[in-house]
């Protein structure tokens, strides 16, 4: 076992049970090891490489989130429904180790300077692939399958205050008025009926850019562990309103439209879109609380500095998702404060 000099490796992590599990499945005991420093989860990756160039991924999971531990059967469900995932090549549960196939440096996020018409394929290509998970039947799921709180009015209500939290109070540092915070509650619980009101389906949850591998030139879907019961919309707005991501007005009308038809339902493009906006406002409000919380709490800054983008797409969803007041208004002002510290 080498550990690469080039990396700043936690020595102390590569202790004798991981050794000994990394052996015993690849039948080697030459190989290097260098960290994957990347994401907000309590998981640690490492690129285990051998001396005849191939390599794997090995994951290692905490406690601290309980969804880590629904990940291979997770896995394997989105599997038998023809989705590309990673494929599982040994894990021991009771160690919390995963061994899987390396799927490389390449994400749907690093493509993003090339022309939309290097890249649209590869969005077509996803949006297919997500379309398999939401058009299953919810009275299908496999016995024994764990899933994550299902999307309802408490769910939709800590995102709320996640966001108020993490974002506009922790970030901002914007305290509302009792008259100010009970009208923007009334617009974020209207906000959630309406959502309520989309017949439910299985999301991923976190279905954005660097959560989209590209292997072989075909996306495969990672980071699928909240998976759960919610709304399809809240999906859309992750992957084409990603604050990662910058999409003009054309690039993302192809996107939905393209979804529109795969769906195909018994309704409107006109209120396929005006729902897509509501699940965008939605999902928004849910990354911006993340990366306040992620930035400033979990000490990682590289997160605060997607806030601006994140603030510039919920500003654009609540625009076309109309009938949020007080939300533009706070938006805007959260906006012009974090422009001055330069986030």
């Amino acid at each position: 076992m080498h550990i690469n000099p080039d990396n700043d490796i936690n020595v102390g992590f590569m202790n004798k049970e991981i050794q000994k599990f990394l052996i015993d499945h690849m039948g080697v005991v030459d190989f290097e090891l260098a960290p994957i420093k990347k994401g907000g989860s309590d998981r640690s990756f490492i690129r285990v490489s051998l001396p005849d160039k191939t390599s794997f991924i090995f994951m290692h999971y905490g406690d601290e989130v309980a969804e880590n531990t629904r990940w291979v059967d997770i896995n394997k469900f989105m599997a038998s429904l023809d989705i590309n995932v990673p494929r599982i090549i040994a894990r021991d549960e009771s160690l919390h180790f995963i061994l899987i196939e390396d799927l490389g440096d390449m994400d749907l996020w690093s493509q993003r300077f090339l022309r939309w018409e290097e890249r649209r394929d590869y969005y077509f290509q996803a949006l297919t692939q997500i379309y398999r998970l939401h058009s299953f039947d919810l009275k299908s799921l496999p016995a024994g399958l764990q899933l994550s709180e299902s999307y309802g009015p408490g769910l939709y209500k800590w995102e709320h205050d996640y966001f108020l939290e993490n974002l506009v109070w922790e970030v901002c540092k914007i305290k509302l008025s009792s008259l100010d915070s009970a009208k923007l509650m009334k617009e974020l619980d209207a906000l959630s009926a309406r959502l309520q009101k989309i017949e439910p389906c299985f999301i991923h949850r976190d279905f954005q850019s660097q959560n989209i591998m590209i292997k072989n030139s075909r996306p495969v879907l990672i980071d699928f562990q909240g998976m759960r019961q919610g709304c399809l919309f809240y999906d859309l707005g992750s992957l084409i309103c990603d604050p990662y991501v910058t999409l003009d007005d054309e690039e993302r009308n192809e996107l939905i439209n393209f979804y529109y038809e795969l769906l195909n339902p018994a309704y409107s493009l006109d209120e396929f879109v005006y729902n897509f906006w509501m699940g965008s406002v939605q999902r928004l409000l849910q990354a911006l609380g993340a990366y306040g919380f992620l930035g400033l709490k979990k000490h990682k800054p590289a997160f605060l500095g997607h806030i601006g983008n994140g603030l510039e797409n919920l500003l654009t969803a609540i625009d076309n998702a109309g009938g949020l007041e007080m939300l533009t208004d706070l938006a805007t002002e959260c906006e012009t404060i974090l422009a001055r510290k330069n986030y």
